[in-house]
């Protein structure tokens, strides 16, 4: 095979297997001896590996052999692989121009792959593969035997249903995604056992692809800056032989039966996502390579950690739904209910006629002689009561008499109708292919489950997944990213569960984090002593005015108006700085600002008479601590302490540009909250696997 490696045992070193791996630039000529090739290897290998200890050592040398009819070209490298056993491995020369290039990242990281850290995950997912195949027959066989009942429920009920359970109309639904509980695997694998190109025995069926092979294909895309989708990884595999082979696939030949080893097609990949995400291994990966580098120092502790959300673009469409239509309140009204209207007695009338249906209550018409006598007489009072008043009506409006300058009474304007609630929701369709969807025994699922209105701003709005992210203030490392599970859902609302968490995953952080920073939607006193009383850590965030006006009434001299926010601002229109508390008078202190200059506004205003009295310096005012109760006595956030330690919050602005821009894309190409928490624990895995290969 042109341009290929040929890898021979050489077990002479302390009595360590390992590797020699020889690059050649043509083809070895086929009457190449295997004893002699052996002999040649191990001395020239011992030789230069005294000289050089690279990865790669020895230089290209003309070497005349025995064994070969034109002279070789030769670089040996050793490769040491303990407890490998011996292999005979060819190696494209393409792949020591991708060694020498600094730009290359994928190809560097996946060649130091570290495979037994993935051990134990390789374990499960072979475990959970027994039993995907398992339980997809044991299916198919029940429907075959015992085919379901129809469904009764219709789109329109399952709609209420399922809007109904979102977390921002039910109060005890969970905010950030909860994962179900998985099944205990029927089978057990022994995570020793397993290597790369090595798989469980299997006795019946094909053998499975390997595991590390299909994890690092993932992994290696997001390190090209692409969505890790089964979609996009089988395109990469295809056009680009160099990466399936790094990845540990070969190239299948034309004519020639499939081998394990080749590319795997698009289904595979599907199915190894599929399993990967509904079984939880990708969280386990990124958990695992999280705590590891907490442990082995490659991420320093902090004690300040940054929160925030961000948000990817769903792969689904949107419906509006109204909440209080009258034909909802009927679909929502269970049958029991109705049932019990439809069986009441019949109400009797007294006209004669077939029976009606009057509010939902059926009428019978029956003649009036068939009545009791005290119902008779009832009917006979009511009777005339009703043509006396129509007598005098008719006997007032006859009477009446327009007056020409009669004044024109004020009518009251009818209040307007309220109006409707509305929610925007994914659409209900069901997971089949079957001709009848409306009646077969599928349930009507949620599309997108999690998907929903992310609002931004005023009129800016996206149909959206939200994400909860947790950093480390000064390193600017990813700690932990979940899932909301709505994403119309408050940003204030994923703190406090994300922090407990964050927490019991990683308990080494308890007592360690003393504060977290968040943006203005956490400015609640109420979350604020919440995440104090809890988790003793203190929350800062900036004021955020909601609907609060500027106040204008009962102000010192020369003050304009308070903004929303609590800073004074004078007549000449510069907003003051706050200097401190006093807690003798509990006031808090502002001083009008300085000039570039370092001299005080005050000194050139036109407005100082009115307002500043004095010769230098500049004007100071203090105002009442319960006039501005947002205020924190302590701390407040108009001090340039407080500034100072805001400042540190952007850094994770710039990790989500990492996760949503340099390891994929912010626009999701699955529906689902588990695919969306699948895609944030791929996206935390590969960016703690590089940390730890720069380690």
């Amino acid at each position: 095979m042109c341009g290929g490696l040929l890898q021979t045992p050489v077990a002479s070193w302390g009595g360590e297997i390992g590797r020699t791996s020889v690059y050649r630039d043509f083809l070895v000529p086929p009457r190449l001896s295997t004893s002699n090739s052996n002999h040649f290897l191990q001395k020239k290998t011992f030789s230069m590996a005294q000289q050089k200890s690279s990865r790669y050592v020895g230089k290209k040398e003309r070497i005349s052999s025995s064994f070969a009819r034109t002279e070789d070209t030769l670089m040996v490298a050793l490769v040491p692989s303990p407890g490998q056993l011996p292999l005979i491995q060819f190696v494209e020369s393409d792949d020591l121009y991708l060694q020498d290039q600094p730009d290359v990242l994928w190809f560097d990281v996946l060649k130091d792959w570290d495979y037994r850290r993935f051990q134990q995950t390789a374990a499960h997912y072979y475990e959970r593969l027994w039993q995907f195949n398992q339980q997809q027959a044991r299916q198919q066989n029940e429907r075959r035997q015992n085919p379901p009942p129809p469904n009764p429920e219709t789109q329109t009920q399952a709609t209420q249903r399922l809007i109904f359970s979102r977390a921002t109309l039910d109060q005890q639904a969970a905010v950030l995604y909860q994962p179900s509980d998985l099944p205990t695997p029927e089978i057990s694998v022994r995570p020793q056992s397993l290597h790369p190109g090595i798989i469980p025995p299997r006795f019946a069926g094909r053998p499975p692809k390997c595991f590390f092979a299909l994890l690092k294909s993932f992994l290696g895309l997001m390190f090209v800056g692409q969505p890790p989708e089964p979609e996009f990884v089988h395109l990469k595999l295809c056009e680009n032989p160099a990466f399936a082979r790094t990845c540990g696939f070969t190239i299948p030949q034309t004519g020639k039966p499939a081998r394990q080893t080749d590319i795997p097609g698009l289904r595979k990949l599907q199915q190894f996502d599929q399993i990967m995400t509904e079984n939880e291994l990708w969280t386990e990966l990124a958990l695992d390579q999280v705590a590891d580098n907490l442990r082995n120092g490659t991420v320093q502790a902090e004690s300040t950690l940054v929160h925030d959300t961000t948000h990817y673009h769903a792969y689904s469409t949107m419906k509006v739904v109204d909440l209080d239509s009258p034909q909802q309140e009927t679909e929502t009204a269970t049958e029991p209910q109705a049932a019990s209207r439809t069986s009441q007695q019949p109400q009797r009338v007294t006209v004669g006629g077939p029976a009606v249906e009057v509010g939902r209550v059926s009428v019978v018409r029956v003649p009036l002689d068939t009545l009791d006598e005290q119902t008779q007489q009832e009917y006979r009072k009511n009777k005339a009561a009703e043509a006396a008043g129509e007598q005098s009506t008719d006997t007032q409006s006859a009477n009446a008499q327009p007056k020409e300058d009669a004044p024109k009474t004020k009518t009251k304007k009818a209040k307007k109708t309220p109006k409707k609630k509305r929610k925007s929701h994914p659409r209900t369709p069901k997971n089949c292919r079957c001709s009848d969807r409306k009646h077969c025994d599928h349930a009507w699922i949620n599309a997108d489950e999690g998907a929903g209105t992310v609002v931004k701003s005023t009129g800016k709005m996206y149909w959206a997944h939200k994400a909860s992210t947790l950093s480390f203030a000064d390193q600017e490392v990813l700690l932990d990213a979940v899932a909301l599970s709505d994403a119309a859902s408050h940003d204030s609302q994923s703190l406090a569960p994300h922090l407990s968490r964050l927490l019991s995953r990683h308990p080494d952080l308890k007592g360690m984090v003393t504060r977290v920073l968040d943006d203005g939607a956490a400015d609640d006193p109420a979350l604020k002593s919440e995440i104090k009383t809890t988790f003793d850590i203190e929350l800062l965030a900036p004021i955020n005015p909601r609907r609060r006006g500027p106040i204008r009434d009962d102000l010192p001299r020369g003050i304009d108006h308070l903004t929303p926010r609590g800073v004074p601002v004078c007549q000449a229109g510069f907003p003051f700085e706050l200097l401190g508390f006093r807690q003798e008078t509990e006031r808090f202190i502002f001083t009008a600002p300085e000039t570039t200059l370092g001299k005080s506004v005050c000194l050139g205003c036109a407005f100082r008479g009115d307002c500043y009295r004095g010769e230098s310096g500049g004007r100071r005012v203090t105002i009442a601590a319960g006039r501005l109760p947002w205020l924190d006595r302590d701390f407040p956030q108009l001090s340039k302490r407080f500034g100072k330690a805001m400042a540190r919050r952007t850094g994770i602005e710039r990790i989500h540009k990492l996760m949503k821009f340099d390891h994929g894309d912010d626009r999701l190409t699955k529906r689902g909250t588990s695919s969306f928490q699948a895609r944030l624990d791929k996206t935390l895995l590969a960016m703690h696997v590089l940390l730890a290969h720069e380690a």
